[in-house]
């Protein structure tokens, strides 16, 4: 899988998962809490979609790491073996 269809999809599980408005512009630097209004529990079923789509598990300790739209796929892509450049 390459770098921006990647990040294109995390894109789209994060819109879909969240309910985040078609209207709202999502870039790789999205903070999810401050840019883009992800509440806690809109959070955790981002996360739970990350995982399940690509079969990852997300590390508890990562948690605070992920703030970011570029965090979540740099994460699956070591977690897949690869790498994600914004």
């Amino acid at each position: 899988m390459n770098q921006s269809t990647l990040l294109a999809e995390i894109v789209e599980t994060v819109r879909s998962s969240a309910k985040v408005s078609p209207q709202v512009l999502i870039t790789a630097d999205s903070r999810l809490i401050e840019d883009l209004a992800i509440d806690s529990l809109d959070l955790v079923g981002v996360l739970v979609a990350v995982q399940d789509r690509y079969d990852v598990m997300i590390d508890d300790d990562d948690l605070t790491r992920l703030l970011r739209v570029i965090d979540l796929a740099e994460y699956v892509a070591r977690r897949l073996g690869g790498s994600v450049a914004a």
